[in-house]
């Protein structure tokens, strides 16, 4: 009868498959992309808009 001599050993890795990397990497990237945006004013409303009309023949 054979004899076997080899041991069969078994490995778990323990690996989410980067998915949690992939949003944390894509939420600072929009924090950074957001706080450009905010520093250079683009969500300020501070667009002063001045109409004035002057009709002859009207009181002032």
């Amino acid at each position: 009868m054979a004899h076997q001599d080899h041991n069969t050993r078994y490995v778990e890795k323990r690996t989410a498959g980067g998915a949690g990397w992939f949003i944390a990497g894509g939420l600072i990237v929009a924090l950074i992309i957001g706080g450009l945006l905010y520093t250079n004013g683009y969500f300020t409303n501070e667009e002063d808009v001045s109409i004035e009309l002057k009709v002859p023949g009207l009181p002032n």
